[in-house]
């Protein structure tokens, strides 16, 4: 169960008793988007952009070794052409590599950096979520429900806005770069 669904499970049980009242929409509004991301989804993204970014390093590598690499035994227009295209070819990659690799260490900073936000994330809900101390009196019962119901929307809307905020910087720079794919970028549905 997510964290979100955790504390409202509390909340209810002491909406049962009278100590609070909320309204689950309101409650779980502020968790929106850090709900809706994906990190493990998001982390594939990132290793499968890396693999990518030295799969193409490799191909340019290749590719520019290929002019020293052509047999001393060949020689007129059948070498210079292949050391040709070959040099081309490694020229016309070079640019795409560098994207790639570029975008590659971009998602990477940001998986790392919403990794820490939502383990923060996670640690505060937990603490949210906690049983009250046996015995609570409801006007106690009640003080500290609402001060974890702030502190939750707090760490909610903190970790939707890490979240949202990543996704557009990525996009924005993905765009800016140029559209190497044909078509618009899009991070599974914007998260």
């Amino acid at each position: 169960m997510n964290p979100i669904e955790l504390f409202l499970e509390l909340l209810r049980q002491w909406r049962d008793r009278g100590a609070v009242t909320f309204d689950d929409d309101a409650v779980h509004a502020p968790h929106a988007a850090v709900s809706a991301f994906d990190l493990d989804a998001f982390g594939q993204l990132a290793d499968t952009l890396r693999r990518q970014s030295g799969t193409l390093h490799d191909a340019v590598s290749a590719l520019t070794d290929v002019g020293a690499e052509v047999p001393q035994s060949w020689t007129g227009s059948a070498a210079t052409a292949l050391q040709t295209a070959a040099s081309r070819l490694a020229v016309d990659l070079v640019p795409t590599a560098e994207a790639v690799a570029r975008h590659a260490a971009s998602v990477t900073a940001a998986r790392d950096v919403l990794s820490e936000v939502l383990d923060d994330y996670r640690t505060t809900m937990s603490a949210a979520t906690d049983p009250l101390a046996a015995g609570l009196a409801l006007p106690e019962a009640r003080a500290e429900l609402n001060a974890r119901l702030e502190l939750a929307a707090e760490a909610g809307r903190a970790a939707s806005a890490a979240v949202d905020d990543s996704i557009a910087v990525l996009g924005d720079e993905w765009r800016s770069a140029g559209d190497l794919s044909g078509g618009e970028l899009v991070l599974a549905g914007d998260r």
